[in-house]
């Protein structure tokens, strides 16, 4: 092992050495210099994941460069390639390599990040109780440490998982026992390993002659074998001959079983082999305008100025700033379309997952299938595939939230950022604690695209960043036909207590509104972003507010729960009656809470 800088991977990914640093997801900001066995040297490769010993437990890491020899006379050696190709190309390993750096974490926990989520090695620590360990030996051992011999008797029915023993004796000293009893050699600790999401395959089956062929067998089975006959037929009737059938809906289609599949199999008229299948397939929603639009004069501006950059492959940053409904979203579609016009391919983010389904609504009206999305909510089966279909060409266009920044797509050509503006493209918990903006300008930066900030209330750094001439500021000032913004009135509530002694939380102008609305058997729609009952709990005696000991922020009345809960930790204690630094009676709860 050795303390390693981090730095690009260097090209290209073969690797002609036999010793290789790899990237581990620990919080160390080190690589680790393993040597490659003979088995794996030719699928051992700069960006794939391997399987290594680190301490006593086996992890999986990430090849990111090769050397001559390691720093140390005795290295272990990998102990399994996790890919067929490389995991990650050379773009995306520079990419981590400068998130490493600029948020101060290691190489190894940035990548993990940039894997679909469930696709990692997962080991498990398994406690078995060894041979030595009989009856008598745990009475006696009970006398005298009960602990070990609770916990030896737990471990006598089956092994047990260091994750389920952990939550069986909370609170006790498990760790030291258990290396007590691993060092009398009761007790044996070995890792099992589970591998990630797989792909999924079925058994299907294709036509194994010519089409011509396929016909001919065709009239010489219509007579004496028909099922068979059916069998051929349908599969000449796929979109394309040589394509494979799932071998149960092929049956169904023919009306046939599989055993009349099987008994052309042997005659090698069909070959059966399993097929991988593509699970969560973003199906195009037809909301929305399949054509371009018309642009007003603003829209075609910003556009023109975004395919200058894209043509000369300027990784320039837009902030294009528009009020709502200017029609931003077209200026990003006709944008992509000319990407896509040159072979080259797009990401979309947006702030949150809910947001995704409207966008990719209207992109794939406009794109068809060459557009697929990328988010939590998927399961780790359909992330997964959705991710591999990038990673082959077989989409255009990913769309989703901020993790979607790091998806395996070729010749990248734009990124856009809707809503720049929003909080939720920063990651907060764990690290990399990272912002998709940043990111996606320095992976615009690696591929030579621009990068598209649209909001209508830009942020302060990226608003300050256009002022001073970093960012290309686009402005939208009008709506779509000129449509005017809803009205909006701020009333202010000092005048509602001064004029008409009104102290509730409806103004006079908003109650009259809600009962307009009503009387015409309407609906209405109240806002009010502050969750509880009251926003803080107060002293009238001594001016003592409660906080959050955690977080020194105002806790939260909950009126239900009658608690006070600090919204940033979650921490939550009783009210008190009294105040705790003055004693005094005087508690008073201000602020409006949704709870009201």
């Amino acid at each position: 092992m050795r303390h390693g800088e981090l730095s690009p991977p260097s090209h290209p990914p073969a690797l002609p050495d036999q010793y290789v640093n790899v990237a581990l997801p620990l919080p160390l900001d080190q690589l680790y210099s393993y040597r490659i066995p003979e088995h794996l040297q030719e699928q051992a490769q700069i960006g794939s994941r391997v399987l290594v010993s680190f301490g006593n437990r086996q992890i999986e890491g990430v090849i990111v460069e090769s050397i001559s020899e390691p720093e140390v006379p005795q290295v272990k050696d990998i102990l399994d390639c996790l890919d067929e190709t490389p995991f990650f190309d050379p773009q995306i390993l520079e990419l981590t390599c400068w998130m490493a750096e600029y948020y101060l974490a290691s190489w190894g926990q940035v990548l993990k990040c940039a894997m679909p989520a469930g696709i990692n090695v997962v080991s498990r620590r398994i406690v078995t109780i060894t041979d030595q360990v009989t009856e008598e030996l745990i009475e006696t051992v009970t006398q005298h440490a009960p602990f070990q011999g609770e916990l030896l008797q737990s471990l006598r029915d089956k092994p047990a998982p260091v994750s389920q023993l952990r939550s069986q004796f909370r609170g006790r000293h498990l760790y030291a026992t258990l290396a007590v009893c691993e060092s009398r050699q009761w007790i044996r600790i070995s890792d099992e390993l589970s591998k990630g999401t797989q792909p999924k395959t079925a058994l299907g089956a294709m036509l194994a002659v010519s089409a011509d062929e396929a016909r001919e067998a065709v009239a010489n089975l219509d007579r004496r074998a028909p099922k068979q006959a059916s069998v051929i037929r349908a599969l000449l009737d796929m979109p394309e001959p040589g394509e494979p059938m799932l071998v149960g809906l092929l049956a169904e289609k023919a009306g046939t079983s599989t055993s009349t599949i099987r008994a052309l199999e042997k005659k090698c008229l069909v070959a059966c082999g399993p097929i991988t299948l593509v699970r969560g397939t973003a199906q195009p929603v037809t909301e929305g305008s399949p054509d371009p639009l018309p642009l007003n004069p603003e829209q075609q501006e910003a556009l023109s100025q975004i395919v200058a950059s894209i043509e000369q492959r300027k990784p320039d940053v837009f902030l294009l700033h528009g009020v709502t409904g200017s029609g931003k979203t077209e200026v990003y579609m006709q944008a992509i379309a000319h990407v896509l016009g040159q072979k080259r391919t797009a990401i979309v983010l947006v702030p949150e997952i809910s947001l995704t389904p409207q966008t990719v609504s209207r992109f794939a009206a406009r794109f068809g299938d060459r557009i697929t999305v990328l988010h939590s909510q998927l399961s780790q089966g359909e992330r997964y595939d959705q991710w591999c279909r990038a990673r082959t060409g077989d989409v255009d266009i990913v769309v989703g939230p901020r993790s979607a920044v790091f998806a395996p797509l070729k010749d990248l050509g734009i990124i856009i950022i809707d809503e720049e503006h929003e909080t939720t493209y920063k990651q907060a918990d764990p690290s990399p604690r990272y912002h998709a903006r940043e990111v996606a300008i320095q992976r615009a930066r690696l591929t030579g695209a621009p990068v598209v900030l649209g909001t209508a209330t830009p942020s302060l750094e990226s608003y300050h960043q256009a002022k001073q001439g970093r960012y290309r500021l686009l402005t939208l000032s009008h709506r779509i036909h000129d449509v005017p913004l809803p009205p909006v009135h701020v009333v202010d509530m000092r005048d509602e207590l001064k004029l008409h002694n009104n102290r509730t939380i409806f103004s006079t102008t908003l109650r009259q509104a809600i009962e307009q609305r009503l009387q015409e058997q309407e609906q209405v729609i109240l806002f009010l972003n502050r969750r509880g009952h009251s926003t803080y709990v107060f002293c009238r005696e001594c001016g003592y507010v409660e906080q959050c000991g955690n977080c020194s922020i105002t806790m939260t009345y909950h009126f239900n729960s009658q608690k006070l809960v600090c919204h940033h930790c979650n921490d939550q204690r009783p009210v008190s009656k009294a105040c705790p630094r003055c004693r005094g009676g005087y508690i008073r709860y201000f602020g409006l809470g949704t709870q009201q």
